[in-house]
């Protein structure tokens, strides 16, 4: 697949010497670029990827947009597929209450991903005291 220039420019500076805080100021210089994060994330680089996650906008994040993002993963190698969707959670998911809300209906979803995010989630907002302890039983019951 032919990049624009600009992503060819942005993949040129990517390697697996890369540092997540180069990754980071990056997308601090790029701000959102959909379109880019888009171009980015279809090279399957590890590397190119988390930029990708840190320059997509969140309106475009509708189930089936992530189904896609997570199912594309699972091609990677494990660390990178943990830290991938730790940083879509983390800088996309999080931060907007129609992908809370969609995050927070994942505990049964078929995408071993999904259901990863779904407790994660749960568990940061335990440790955030941001859930009431009171649910908390609820929850240990569907564990163990």
């Amino acid at each position: 697949m032919k990049h624009s220039s600009k992503a060819e420019n942005i993949l040129s500076q990517l390697n697996d010497k890369s540092k997540l805080g180069d990754i980071k100021k990056l997308a601090t210089e790029i701000k959102k670029d959909h379109e880019l994060a888009l171009e980015l994330w279809s090279t399957e680089k590890h590397f190119a990827r988390l930029l990708a996650v840190l320059i997509m906008d969140k309106k475009y994040l509708s189930q089936e947009f992530i189904d896609k993002l997570t199912n594309d993963i699972k091609g990677q190698a494990e660390d990178e597929r943990n830290q991938l969707i730790d940083w879509l959670m983390a800088n996309q998911l999080m931060k907007d209450k129609r992908t809370i809300a969609l995050m927070g209906s994942w505990e049964n979803s078929s995408s071993s991903f999904q259901r990863r995010i779904f407790w994660y989630y749960q568990a940061r907002l335990r440790w955030l005291g941001q859930e009431p302890p009171t649910s908390n039983d609820e929850l240990l019951s569907k564990i163990t």
